[in-house]
């Protein structure tokens, strides 16, 4: 299967026109699109970075 990857480490990346609104206020946040789903999460391991997830892999709903 393939998919896209979010990142969102350094900043928000999000679709257009924020249809999930605005959540976890102050901290970067990365959103798949209405027609995708999360099929995978990926953290980062580096303790300055407070150990938070950096990326989604984004797959297309089927259907």
């Amino acid at each position: 299967m393939s998919g896209r990857t979010v990142w969102f480490d350094r900043g928000d990346n999000r679709p257009a026109g924020e249809p999930g609104g605005e959540f976890a206020l102050g901290n970067f946040k990365g959103q798949c699109r209405t027609d995708e789903y999360v099929a995978g999460v990926a953290s980062t391991g580096a303790w300055a970075k407070g150990k938070t997830p950096d990326a989604l892999l984004c797959r297309k709903l089927e259907g």
